[in-house]
């Protein structure tokens, strides 16, 4: 008898919070503001409800098909062989010499390879005949601080060797040509 009485009150609350709803529903328009909060501002825009507002139907868009396939880019030359890598029950392990862990800050310059919660394992090269345009290299810039792009052009010059750099999230190339002499590390290892 106590369930058939807690059955019928939940059934009688029930009843009442839909017929409630339904009472309550605007019959006009309803303006509301809202508000979006993002790290750089605090906006504001209106939103508008209607009872009466029409939908349209959604209509199919035709897309032309195009056999193009992907683009060969280039990639980071292959610093690590399937030798020094050894897979065990209890996780990976591999043989580098001298790894060094670079500490990345938030630039976006490399999304979405990398980000400022990603770990970058690096080693340092010994001559510039060991980095090639693909690299992800760190590097002391003129400006005093140290940066990490992909190398997209390597030469020689007057002064010797030299690599041109860019984030590949910048729509321009570092503003210099870079010396060996600046190269600190190579990306090895990209932790997520």
């Amino acid at each position: 008898m106590k369930y058939l009485y807690a059955i019928l009150v939940i059934a009688t609350f029930t009843l009442g919070l839909g017929i409630g709803a339904l009472a309550g529903m605007p019959k006009d328009s309803v303006d509301l503001s809202t508000s979006t909060a993002t790290s750089r501002a605090l906006s504001f825009s209106p939103a508008k409800l209607s009872s009466t507002q029409k939908s349209e139907a959604i209509k199919p868009t035709q897309k032309e098909l195009t056999l193009e396939g992907p683009v060969e880019r280039d990639s980071p030359a292959d610093w690590i062989e399937e030798s020094q890598i050894e897979m065990r029950p209890d996780g990976v392990f591999i043989r580098v010499n001298n790894p060094q862990w670079a500490i990345l800050a938030d630039t976006n310059s490399m999304d979405p390879v990398f980000d400022a919660g990603s770990h970058l394992i690096q080693i340092l090269p010994t001559r510039p005949e060991q980095i090639h345009v693909g690299d992800i290299v760190s590097y002391q810039s003129p400006a005093g601080y140290s940066i990490v792009h992909r190398v997209i052009e390597i030469g020689e010059d007057e002064e010797g060797w030299y690599a041109i750099l860019k984030g590949d999230n910048n729509p321009q190339p570092d503003p210099w040509k870079v010396r060996f002499e600046w190269v600190r590390r190579v990306t090895v290892m990209v932790v997520y």
